[in-house]
């Protein structure tokens, strides 16, 4: 897994309207939009890159994440298209919108946009927590659509405890800083938030390492 390669396949996006911060990925696989669709919406499949989940996955219906403990409702379900969520975590609310755009018949973009409130998390840490997170699933979906075994999520775990994997944090928090800045951001305050989200999630890793 190369890392330069890894950070330049996702597009990165700040915009902001009435009182969220959307955070913008983007990027290509090499599937269809059936495909694709399937892979983000299918409980079963879902299970093997990202995590076990559990609910009614129908639009009115709830869903919970069994191993962080996300929940919440599903707005919008438009196969193969557009997928809206509620994501709820420890007391915090947020949305999340799927979309899913072919370009060729065996390509796809798939467009992840989390709308983010302008709380202290976001003071804090900015939108790199929020991106670095979805990088790491979308690197994991990836994977999985090329049936490599480094998909499942204790293998990205694994991944991301290496060198390899600390320096693609530190190069993804530095992208989200870099994004974060181009919006408007002043260069010091992006620059000391993406450092936050690097220290934040290599102290996560390394602490998921010890527990092992």
């Amino acid at each position: 897994m190369s890392v330069a390669d890894e950070i330049n396949k996702v597009i990165r996006k700040i915009t902001t309207s009435g009182e969220a911060h959307q955070v913008v990925l983007e990027r290509v696989f090499d599937t269809d939009a059936a495909d694709l669709w399937s892979a983000c919406t299918t409980a079963e499949r879902l299970s093997r890159w990202f995590e076990p989940v559990h609910g009614d996955l129908a639009p009115g219906g709830r869903y919970r994440l069994t191993k962080s403990g996300t929940e919440g409702d599903i707005q919008r379900c438009e196969p193969p298209q557009h997928l809206a969520i509620t994501w709820e975590y420890q007391g915090n609310v947020s949305n999340v919108d799927v979309q899913v755009i072919p370009t060729t018949a065996a390509r796809t973009v798939l467009r992840l946009i989390h709308h983010c409130p302008p709380d202290d998390h976001w003071e804090t840490y900015g939108p790199a927590a929020t991106g670095v997170g979805w990088e790491e699933s979308l690197r994991a979906l990836s994977l999985y659509l090329a049936d490599d075994p480094r998909c499942a999520p204790d293998e990205m775990e694994k991944f991301a405890s290496t060198p390899e994997g600390q320096e693609l944090t530190r190069r993804a928090s530095d992208a989200w800083g870099r994004v974060d800045h181009e919006a408007g951001t002043p260069a010091s305050t992006a620059e000391s938030r993406a450092l936050r989200t690097a220290a934040f999630y290599l102290e996560m890793n390394e602490t998921d390492e010890n527990d092992e």
